[in-house]
Order: C-alpha cells, then structure tokens, then sequence
C-alpha cells in the first residue's frame, strides 16, 4: 500500500455510521424505535445467515409508527467528528473527489451533514422515507450488490475511482469490507482495523478525520 506522494489522481470514499458520524446512527436509531427488538436481525447479519437488505427490512418492520418529527428530532441527538468538516474542506481545496458510501439510509445522513453545512457531498445510500408512520426503505443501488450488502461498496469504488488513479476507503465496520479489495489505500478502525490485522491487510489507523489529514498531507496529497 504506497503512500508517498505521487501527481496520480485521487478518490476518496468514506463510510458514515460510526465513521463521519460518532455513532452508529444507523443501528441506534432501529434499536430505539423497535425498544431493543432489532438486536435479532442484527445479530444474524453479523453472523452471515442474512443480508444486509434483508437486516434492514426486518429492523423497519419491528419499529413502532413514529412521525417524521420523531424521527428526525431523534436523528439530531447524534454528532458527527468535529474535525471531519475541515477535512471536506481540505478534498474540496485539493480539488479530490470525496463520496460518502452507507450501506445504511440517506435519511439521517442527509438530515445530518445539511445540519453542520455540508451540503453537496455525493451520498451514496439506501433511501427511507415515512409514509403513514412507517418506515419504508429502497435499494436504488441493489441491481449491482455482490449478494451480501444491499448498497455495495465496492461497486461504487470500481465505477467511481479515477481512470489510472488511486481509491482511497476509510470506515470502521463489516459493511466496508466489500471495499478492500477496490481500496489502494485503506484508513481502518474498530471491526475493520481488526479484520484487515487478522487478515494481514494493509491499512492505516486514525482516530478522527484530523489525523487522516495529517497522513494524507505529509505522504498522499500531491504537492
């Protein structure tokens, strides 16, 4: 995984729950509503006996009727990394493409990064909506999933990244793993950093979207 600096084109793709966000939006906001009764679904995710898509309609069909004003009051008790708007900032002065990929709902993700003012980031994600005080969910992106994930990461890696360019992935948990086999470069924590030490993958470790930047402007970003 070479990380010094080179004049070839970059891509960045990040993960949102518990990556730009401090939580995992995603899992909280089905556990809250459902009053626990998502764990089960999520459990058999995690343990392969079910897919993502099929993780996330079973959690929207345990949630009890909730208003689109519950929801999204719920949704903004959450944070993001507060160091994550300078690293925008930094993609956008470097003129480097960076795009959000979720496996989880463009719901909170939209509601969330137009709350700190960054609007205009590409988010690449399953779509929710209220309608009758149900969640109902869409896969706008599952014609192209690898059979495990409802909104492939990698997928979006292999169309997304500069022709003869480097991709560079940054996230923490199992739905970024379709993303290592597309990633130049990898910046991992939590499950994702333990996945790529016990699978001897290359990665880079951080702590927050400031310390990225710091790897990246001394030994990736061209001059």
């Amino acid at each position: 995984m070479p990380i010094q600096n080179s004049p070839t084109r970059l891509a960045v793709f990040s993960d949102f729950d518990g990556t730009v966000s401090a939580q995992d939006v995603g899992n909280r906001l089905f556990h809250y509503f459902s009053n626990g009764r998502s764990e089960e679904p999520v459990r058999q995710w995690q343990e392969g006996i079910i897919d993502s898509r099929q993780c996330l309609l079973a959690e929207a069909e345990l949630m009890r009727d909730v208003t689109e004003r519950e929801l999204r009051d719920f949704i903004d008790t959450f944070s993001i990394d507060e160091t994550f708007a300078a690293f925008v900032d930094l993609m956008r002065r470097k003129a480097i493409p960076l795009y959000i990929l979720s496996d989880g709902l463009d719901l909170y993700i939209d509601q969330l990064l137009a709350r700190e003012g960054l609007t205009g980031l590409p988010v690449l994600a399953n779509k929710a909506r209220i309608e009758q005080g149900r969640l109902k969910l869409s896969f706008p992106y599952l014609d192209n999933s690898c059979g495990d994930c409802a909104n492939c990461k990698g997928y979006h890696i292999r169309r997304l990244r500069p022709p003869g360019g480097r991709a560079i992935y940054i996230g923490d948990g199992k739905s970024d793993l379709c993303s290592l086999p597309e990633a130049d470069i990898v910046f991992a924590k939590g499950y994702l950093a333990e996945y790529c030490q016990s699978h001897h993958i290359e990665y880079l470790p951080f702590g927050n979207f400031s310390a990225i930047s710091s790897v990246m402007t001394r030994n990736i970003l061209p001059v």
